[in-house]
C-alpha cells in the first residue's frame, strides 16, 4: 500500500492534467492518486489512461469538496494536495513523507517552492516560506501550495470547511481560502508544522489559476478567515 495520497481536483483541468499525473506518477515515492472529476469529461478520459484511482462526483464540486471526497476515500497515511498546474521536483514526495517519518510530533511538512511563468519554464522567483504558529499564520499563509499531512488528522480536527451560513442566512461556499482555514485550525488545536528549507516544486503563476480567477472571492474569504482565529489574541475585558 502506497504510504502517500495525492489528492487532485480535476475540473477545468484539462491543459494540465496529464502531465500532473505523469509528474506524480515519477516521482520515486510513488503515491496512490485519487482523481476526482465528472463523468465523461476530457479530464476523466486523460485519467482513465492512468494508473489513478478515479471518483465520479455528480455535478462540479468546489476544489475542498473534492479534496474531502477524496480524503475520506484515501489509503495513504499521508495526504498531499495536488494541484494540476504545479509541478514536484525529482524526489519530493520522498522527502516531505521523510520529514513526516522523522519528526512524529510534526502534524504537516512543506517547502519552498519556485515561481514559474509556464510549465517546466525557468523559475523567475521563489516562495522562501516562513514558519511558526497560529500568530504567524495570521500574517498571511506560509504553508504554500504542496504540502504533505498526516491523514488521521481529519479524525482530530475535521475536514476542509466547505461552508457556512452567512448573517443574512445564505449558505456561501468556499472557493480559494479554506486549506488556510485548516492549517489555522491546526495551529490553534496545539499542531506543529515542519518546515523543509529546500525547493522542492514550481508553482505556476498565470491569471486562470483559481486564486486569480475569483480573486474578489479570495480578499474576502482570507479576510473572513482571518477573522475566524484573530480573536484568540484579542484581550479579555
Amino acid at each position: 500500500m502506497a504510504k502517500v495520497t495525492a489528492i487532485v481536483s480535476a475540473y477545468y483541468a484539462e491543459k494540465f492534467l496529464e502531465g500532473r499525473l505523469d509528474n506524480l506518477l515519477a516521482q520515486s515515492e510513488k503515491p496512490e492518486i485519487i482523481v476526482v472529476c465528472q463523468d465523461g469529461s476530457t479530464e476523466h478520459e486523460i485519467a482513465k489512461a492512468k494508473d489513478v484511482t478515479l471518483i465520479l462526483a455528480e455535478g462540479i464540486p468546489t476544489l475542498y469538496e473534492a479534496w474531502n471526497i477524496a480524503i475520506k476515500a484515501a489509503n495513504g497515511n499521508y495526504i498531499t494536495s495536488a494541484n494540476t498546474d504545479d509541478r514536484l521536483y525529482p524526489k519530493a514526495l520522498e522527502k516531505l513523507a521523510k520529514a513526516l517519518d522523522d519528526n512524529k510530533d510534526c502534524a504537516l511538512a512543506y517547502a519552498d517552492v519556485d515561481i514559474v511563468r509556464q510549465i517546466d519554464g525557468a523559475p523567475v522567483q521563489t516562495f522562501r516560506w516562513g514558519e511558526g504558529g497560529l500568530a504567524d499564520l495570521l500574517n498571511g499563509c506560509f504553508i504554500g501550495p504542496m504540502p504533505m499531512w498526516r491523514k488521521s488528522l481529519h479524525d482530530k480536527h475535521g475536514y476542509f470547511l466547505e461552508k457556512e451560513t452567512l448573517l443574512n442566512g445564505e449558505e456561501y461556499k468556499y472557493q480559494v481560502t479554506s486549506d488556510y482555514e485548516f492549517w489555522m485550525r491546526l495551529a490553534k488545536g496545539g499542531e506543529k508544522f515542519y518546515h523543509i528549507k529546500q525547493v522542492l516544486g514550481a508553482y505556476l503563476r498565470h491569471e486562470n489559476n483559481l486564486e486569480h480567477r475569483h480573486s474578489l472571492r479570495s480578499i474576502w474569504e482570507n479576510g473572513r478567515v482571518k477573522a475566524l482565529y484573530r480573536k484568540e489574541f484579542e484581550p479579555i475585558p
